[in-house]
């Protein structure tokens, strides 16, 4: 398998060691002699609870340096997503205006260190950073610790965090399953970490519901760190203090933190002395909840799948209820990151059949609620992968990771959400209120978040019904909001309800939504705000389709195919509406319905341009 030499990486070594001599040291370690950049290096805010994260994997955001991106081992391979695209430090730092306007205010990256260039199996790179080879060293397709320190001293100048993605979980796959000696010899990860004893030797995972094999076994072939080795664990702490001291990184996600004993990530955390939260990829509250005794935060799978069942599926709202009403279990929910999509998961575009309301009405949900948001690179361009879910077979990792190549701050998600985040930052009810429920039905749910000490209070109401709701939402018994007070949407001003009189709590407000609508209502005076406009295109069927069956629509372009189609939705007995976002003003398409995706209509196709609203009586 393909691997630096030797001789390549002591070239690597020396460069690094000439372009940064004279730099002062911050810390000892296998980073000794390498310095930040700029000595004066500048610091942020530390990050918590009020922070924004926007999560990148570096080589898919963009290639600031082609220079760097074939290192000779046939693993950058452009279109091919298993491996290298060329993304790297200098692409953060050409776009970093695009990420700084968005509105965020910490920047997730992939892991930093040097990692296998090709998996045994020679079916991917290690572009993701999680095949690691050598801690201690840079990889060189992102560029040097130059750059990176670059990186993060840009984002600290502009007060946004920088959060490093760890490993200390797993190297990549060196040893054969079970083995105790690396074959052949040279098949190792970079010293120290090329010592068998420092791992275990089981095999695979195989019963996710068996602890001790989560914590022991390997991941899918990667080789498993024995975290109980005192050897072992302080050269991990050792390596990942040594980036943290010498670069200047504000916080840690830290992979695979279920594969790890709970000890481990505890005394990880406080010898990194900044605070870290973990991926524990499990639907269980109980089981999540209970990392968080370990760990600053965690990232919120339980409420990231309620998400996809709600919004992306149409699903009972009454769910969000039930998953909140476990929030009690969490040492601190408001150190909870949230999220709709991410690097393992399909886009939220994927498995929500590419509508736009739906999308809009998750982030905002997510921006509401208690939690840290997190936005996943590409989110705010609407990317969509191949548009066909594959997260039911295992994770996704191909088309979920596209290359960004559109950095369009007029994009209309993009324009949402930064609307959210401005939001977020201007009201610290939406950072740091409790999150108390107000109203909960199968289509409508809405809570309050108040800071109790100021009585700083917004009220967030959703919807995923596809026709307008209209519910009396009575107030929370918390609440100082007074009758008369008249309460603004901050996503659209035009919306404003009054509390009045009455309900079980003596004040209540009539809120009516849109189909897939968010609100999120202030009181006082709130600049008047517009949604961006929308180029909607729409596909009205008329036909009767009898009891049991629906109207489905394939087309000759995205977000339509020929070989499977998209369900339409009922708004009569025989009207089926399809609409989309997706097609530029002028741009047309053929069509044709179907009855549940089998029967096609009689004739020939039909024609839709974007921005139109067309009606159709198909034969079948």
């Amino acid at each position: 398998m393909a691997q630096r030499s030797a001789w390549q990486k002591l070239a690597l070594v020396l460069g690094l060691a000439l372009l940064l001599a004279g730099c002062n040291q911050r810390a000892p370690g296998p980073l000794e002699g390498v310095g930040p950049a700029n000595p004066a290096a500048v610091t942020s805010e530390p990050f918590n609870e009020d922070d924004i994260v926007y999560m990148v994997l570096t080589d898919r955001f963009n290639d600031g340096n082609p220079a760097n991106n074939n290192q000779g081992f046939n693993e950058y391979r452009p279109g091919n997503l298993k491996f290298y695209q060329g993304g790297d430090w200098q692409g953060l730092i050409n776009q970093f205006n695009y990420i700084k306007n968005l509105g965020v205010t910490a920047i997730w990256i992939s892991p930093v260190s040097d990692d296998q260039d090709v998996s045994k199996d020679g079916g991917e790179a290690g572009y993701h950073g999680y095949f690691t080879y050598d801690y201690n060293a840079p990889n060189p397709h992102f560029g040097n610790i130059a750059k990176l320190q670059e990186f993060v001293n840009l984002a600290h100048a502009n007060g946004i965090a920088v959060i490093l993605d760890v490993v200390p979980n797993h190297t990549g796959d060196f040893l054969d399953p079970q083995a105790t000696v690396y074959n052949p010899p040279n098949n190792a990860p970079a010293a120290p970490f090329n010592n068998p004893n420092w791992y275990h030797h089981y095999g695979n995972i195989t019963d996710w519901n068996n602890q001790y094999q989560v914590e022991n076994y390997d991941l899918g072939g990667l080789d498993d760190l024995d975290q109980s080795n005192p050897d072992a664990k302080a050269a991990i702490i050792s390596a990942y203090q040594n980036w943290f001291n010498t670069v200047g990184f504000d916080a840690a996600r830290v992979d695979v933190a279920r594969g790890m004993p709970k000890w481990f990530l505890q005394e990880f955390e406080q010898a990194l002395g900044k605070p870290t939260f973990g991926e524990v990829f499990e639907g269980s509250v109980d089981y999540v909840a209970d990392y968080q005794r370990y760990e600053w935060g965690v990232l919120d799978f339980p409420l990231f799948f309620t998400i996809r069942d709600v919004f992306a599926y149409d699903q009972s709202m009454n769910k969000l209820g039930d998953l909140f009403a476990q929030d009690y279990k969490y040492q601190n929910p408001l150190r909870l990151v949230t999220f709709i999509d991410n690097h393992d998961r399909d886009r939220f575009l994927t498995v929500g059949d590419d509508d736009w309301r739906r999308l809009r009405l998750a982030l905002s949900f997510v921006f509401a609620a208690r939690g840290i948001p997190d936005v996943y690179y590409g989110t705010e361009q609407a990317y969509y992968g191949d548009g066909r879910p594959k997260e039911w077979s295992g994770i996704a990792n191909e088309h979920n990771r596209e290359m960004l190549s559109s950095y369009n701050q007029n994009h209309n998600i993009y324009k949402h959400i930064q609307r959210l985040t401005q939001i977020r930052k201007d009201y610290v009810a939406l950072r740091r209120g409790t999150q108390r429920e107000m109203w909960k039905d199968n289509q409508v749910y809405a809570f309050s978040r108040r800071v109790d000490t100021s009585g700083a209070e917004a009220i967030a109401a959703f919807t995923n019904a596809w026709d307008p709701q209209t519910r009396t939402i009575p107030l929370r018994a918390e609440s100082t909001l007074a009758v008369g007070t008249v309460l603004t949407n901050l996503l659209d001003t035009s919306q404003t309800v009054t509390v009045q009189s009455g309900g079980v709590t003596g004040k209540q407000i009539t809120v009516t939504l849109g189909a897939k609508q968010a609100a999120i209502f202030v009181p006082g005076s709130v600049a008047p705000y517009s949604p961006p406009t929308t180029t909607l295109t729409k596909i009205k069927v008329r036909y009767n389709v009898g009891w049991g069956n629906s109207i489905f629509i394939r087309g000759s372009q995205y977000p339509l195919w020929w070989d499977i189609g998209r369900g339409a939705h009922n708004e009569g007995p025989d009207l089926w509406t399809w609409q989309t976002e997706r097609i530029p003003a002028g741009t047309c398409m053929e069509y044709k319905p179907l009855i549940n995706d089998t029967t096609w209509s009689q004739g020939g196709n039909y024609t839709v341009c974007g921005g139109q609203t067309v009606e159709i009586y198909p034969t079948f």
